[in-house]
């Protein structure tokens, strides 16, 4: 996996756009990057989805997913599969959601990607600056996780999991 390319790509992101507020307006950055966001009835088992068609990308949630947080991250790690991976497939469906454990039939390659695109929305979502920033003002304790992950608006898993990852606790 290539961590400084998707850090390298988040931040460049992050600063063409002027990022500075908080939570981290996702679907204005989608937008803003030409793709299209529509929610889908995609069942149960499918939380997003990214079709590419001539070069523009079309990002699908699941529309009777009532969790933002989760919608959140279903958009951002749909745009990762677009800037990272859009030379790859023209589709890409994702059944579950973050950090999950691969089903047996993924590829090392699929697996590769997942984990990619599952760190690019981690990074946009929780950009190192703004949550350095942030966890100065909180214990990192549970209760504290839980209000870092509300005004980031992301999951308490997603944030414990990018609070570990940055060595933070």
């Amino acid at each position: 996996m290539n961590v400084k390319l998707i850090n390298s790509k988040v931040n460049a992101i992050l600063r063409s756009y002027s990022v500075l507020e908080l939570p981290i307006d996702i679907e204005a950055i989608a937008r803003a990057r030409g793709l299209k966001i529509i929610g889908y009835s995609l069942g149960d088992d499918v939380s997003g989805l990214l079709s590419i068609e001539n070069g523009v990308g079309t990002i699908g949630y699941n529309h009777d997913e009532t969790n933002i947080p989760r919608r959140r991250f279903t958009i951002a790690h749909e745009l990762g599969h677009f800037e990272l991976h859009k030379d790859k497939s023209d589709l890409f469906v994702d059944k579950q959601f973050i950090y999950r454990s691969h089903s047996s039939g993924d590829t090392p390659i699929k697996k590769e990607m997942e984990h990619e695109a599952n760190m690019f929305a981690s990074n946009i979502l929780m950009p190192t600056s703004l949550l350095r920033r942030e966890i100065e003002k909180y214990d990192i304790s549970e209760e504290g996780i839980k209000q870092l992950a509300e005004i980031f608006n992301v999951s308490t898993t997603a944030m414990s999991i990018r609070i570990s990852s940055l060595g933070l606790i």
